[in-house]
């Protein structure tokens, strides 16, 4: 008997796609730092550690749910995952709205610690966090700042990696002028961090889509 099966060649990577100009990074940042809600980072018991995340949030009204940059980010992360050579993931759409993150170097971060976040994966246990399917960050003003790469763990150990662990990562290349306005996509299950900012504040847009849970 043959069983038709599909196989998924990018279970384990990241994909990078082209999404907004350099004059539309420039319009969010500027939106967000006026009109969304400010929030520091926060682990998962909902305490802050600065020493393994140190960034703040900006959350969009509602009536962003309906512009152009929310639908642009909905739009093409649905094609490329309905793609037949792609994810194709069962999903439904961005439950949670996306968020801008700043992560700012320490001479001029309020609390002087480096801005990171450290090894994390971005499903949860609870009912919204366990419909997560695919994570996106894009990158808003890149070449204005020095560090903070999204960085993959791609090796063989089942633990969080640390310093002790060999690993293989993934960095996408994040200071050319292609990079400004690229999403990195990513299955949410994939282990990762932003590296520490050296220099200036990085803004990346970072949101998820959902779907029935994975099975």
């Amino acid at each position: 008997m043959t069983i038709s099966i599909r196989q998924n060649k990018h279970l384990h990577e990241e994909a990078i796609l082209k999404i907004f100009t350099s004059n539309e990074c420039k319009d969010i940042i500027k939106n967000a730092l006026n009109n969304w809600t400010e929030e520091e980072g926060m682990v998962s018991n909902f305490k802050k550690d600065l020493d393994w995340r140190n960034t703040t949030l900006f959350f969009p009204p509602e009536a962003d749910k309906k512009s152009s940059w929310f639908k642009k980010i909905n739009d093409t992360i649905m094609s490329f995952n309905n793609d037949k050579d792609s994810y194709g993931f069962d999903i439904s759409g961005m439950i949670e709205p996306p968020c801008m993150m700043r992560y700012m170097a320490p001479d001029i971060n309020p609390n002087k610690k480096v801005g990171k976040y450290d090894w994390h994966l971005d499903i949860g246990t609870d009912p919204i966090r366990s419909t997560r399917k695919l994570s996106f960050s894009i990158l808003l003003n890149v070449g204005k700042y020095k560090g903070g790469e999204l960085e993959f763990h791609l090796g063989r150990g089942y633990n969080v990696p640390d310093n002790t662990m060999k690993m293989q990562s993934v960095r996408p290349n994040q200071t050319g002028a292609d990079a400004l306005g690229s999403m990195i996509l990513f299955p949410s299950y994939l282990i990762h961090r932003v590296l520490p900012v050296t220099k200036g504040i990085r803004y990346a847009i970072v949101g998820w889509m959902n779907g029935n849970s994975f099975r």
